[in-house]
């Protein structure tokens, strides 16, 4: 197992609500190559604030065809998926044609298939463990229009000690995100 990844307020001030915000620093490793098979990373992520916004990862998309599964080892979180809004054959990046907020616990698997943009965001207060098994690596086409847009459809801030959805203003015509526990979506699914 070697250190893939450390990601810095710095790194993620282009996707954060407030980019000026403070908060734990670094926000999240990705610890790579735990195995030959089964999991491929392992994602650890702060607990805390940053300004309002609880700590998450960048987010992403997938270039590649392939579906990712993720393991929530211990903590608590959301799962924010965003699926791919297309008017023909055209994806736009700036809509969504649902968003699907994950309540994740532990032992929880979700599997992701390449139409979902997706980012965890640490609701707890014990740092959030992930495993995952992509072994497909990422291109920079991954991560651009959620950099371009500053982030996911929604932004995860606390209200009254509960979890709440702030819509991204730099997104059209967004539908209202779905709330589900990871057996819940799994169901949807089929």
């Amino acid at each position: 197992m070697k250190l893939g990844t450390q990601k810095t307020l710095l790194d993620l001030k282009s996707v954060l609500k407030d980019p000026e915000s403070t908060g734990p620093d670094p926000v999240y490793f990705v610890f790579k190559d735990l195995s030959p098979e089964g999991w491929a990373n392992l994602t650890i992520i702060a607990s805390g604030k940053i300004g309002e916004e609880y700590p998450k990862t960048f987010g992403h998309y997938h270039s590649s065809q392939v579906n990712e599964t993720y393991h929530l080892l211990s903590g608590e979180g959301i799962f924010q998926m965003a699926k791919k809004y297309y008017e023909g054959d055209k994806w736009i990046p700036e809509k969504a044609e649902a968003v699907y907020l994950i309540k994740g616990k532990a032992g929880d698997e979700i599997v992701i298939t390449p139409e979902f943009g997706h980012s965890w965001s640490n609701t707890g207060s014990m740092p959030l463990l992930t495993f995952d098994d992509w072994r497909s690596g990422h291109q920079p086409s991954d991560y651009e229009d959620i950099e371009r847009l500053h982030g996911l459809p929604y932004y995860l801030v606390e209200e009254n000690g509960e979890p709440k959805a702030v819509a991204n203003p730099n997104y059209q015509d967004l539908p209202e995100p779905i709330w589900l526990t990871a057996e819940e979506f799994k169901n949807k699914q089929g």
